[in-house]
């Protein structure tokens, strides 16, 4: 799937489940393991607990269930591309920004329509 999102080949690194811990029979991945800035790094997971060690840098995405209508990984492609392509420092902040601009939408009702558009370091 990330093939055919990042076309422009903008991501680097990959991990799956096998780079996990189990912690209290329960999944953990630990970022801080990989030895890389964790300024740099995003962890998108159908489960918050899986990165509770750095829920700054996650990003929770619905479960896919065999839906071929289900486009949220696509959606979610378009924001990370926009960090990558924004050479955002700092990807925590960012994604700070991304869920306050996500409440402010929901608590007004709006249509959530998420870009960095506004968003300063």
């Amino acid at each position: 799937m990330l093939d055919s999102i990042d076309t422009d080949r903008l991501i680097f690194h990959r991990l799956y489940r096998q780079h996990i811990q189990i912690e209290n029979f329960r999944s953990v991945k630990d970022l801080s393991k990989l030895g890389r800035d964790l300024t740099k790094l995003i962890i998108v997971d159908n489960i918050a607990e899986n990165f509770k060690l750095q829920p700054e840098n996650g990003i929770v995405i619905k479960t896919w269930r065999d839906d071929m209508r289900d486009n949220a990984l696509l959606e979610l492609a378009q924001i990370l591309l926009e960090i990558v392509k924004k050479r955002v420092k700092d990807v925590r902040k960012a994604l700070v920004y991304l869920r306050e601009l996500m409440k402010r939408q929901v608590v007004r009702g709006d249509n959530v329509s998420l870009t960095l558009d506004n968003f300063v370091e």
